[in-house]
């Protein structure tokens, strides 16, 4: 299993933080949608960071033993929209981008807590300092791992659909109608480790690296 080494505590944090990463991605994808004319998601109540209303059973349990999961995909109507294919982009990029402000919005804690009062993650700690750096080192981590492996270009995944809106409409039928086989191969791919060690830890290692080089002299400016 992914969280063998990580122990109680880091299997509490990662946890937390997944649910509430998740339910953030996911309220973006409603919200974005009923901005842009479709109030489907809305009302069926998923602009919100309940974790009830978007946890998925089988994106849960698989999340202990592949380290990323995800959510119930939140319904929407492109037909309400005002432009079909971009506002199925616009949709669909909202749940990786909100990621992304997770991601520096945890990295901005992290690098202030540790610049400013030199605390260091310790998941062993009770102390309100390292708890927070705790919650901000998986924050960053996991955050940046939703994103990217949401950007990945193959159905059902986000990056699939904001990929798509550059295809004539007859080749995005045919590419989407695939995504029952692509999902097992995701999984395959997932389990076997090959898409970890090729394209979701380089891709991580790269964007957190990324936001440090961006955040770290606002950091030492107020610290």
């Amino acid at each position: 299993m992914f969280f063998t080494n990580l122990g109680l505590a880091g299997i509490l944090y990662y946890f937390m933080i997944f649910a509430f990463s998740i339910s953030f991605h996911e309220s973006s994808h409603a919200y974005m949608a009923y901005r842009l004319g479709d109030n489907t998601g809305k009302d069926l109540g998923r602009v919100t960071l309940n974790p009830m209303k978007h946890l998925d059973l089988f994106g849960t349990v698989l999340l202990f033993f592949a380290g990323i999961g995800w959510a119930k995909p939140v319904p929407f109507n492109p037909s309400r929209f005002e432009n079909r294919k971009f506002g199925t982009m616009m949709v669909s990029f909202a749940g990786p981008l909100s990621n992304i402000i997770l991601a520096f919005i945890f990295a901005f804690i992290y690098l202030f807590i540790g610049y400013g009062f030199g605390v260091e993650p310790n998941f062993e700690s009770t102390e309100p300092m390292v708890i927070a750096s705790n919650f901000s080192s998986v924050g960053i981590m996991l955050n940046v791992l939703l994103a990217v492996f949401n950007l990945l270009p193959i159905p059902p995944l986000d990056g699939s659909k904001v990929f798509t809106v550059f295809l004539p409409e007859q080749y995005y039928f045919k590419f989407m109608q695939y995504q029952n086989i692509t999902f097992i191969v995701l999984i395959l791919l997932l389990a076997t480790g090959i898409l970890w060690d090729n394209i979701l830890y380089p891709a991580r290692d790269y964007m957190i690296s990324f936001i440090y080089f961006i955040l770290e002299p606002i950091v030492r400016l107020i610290t």
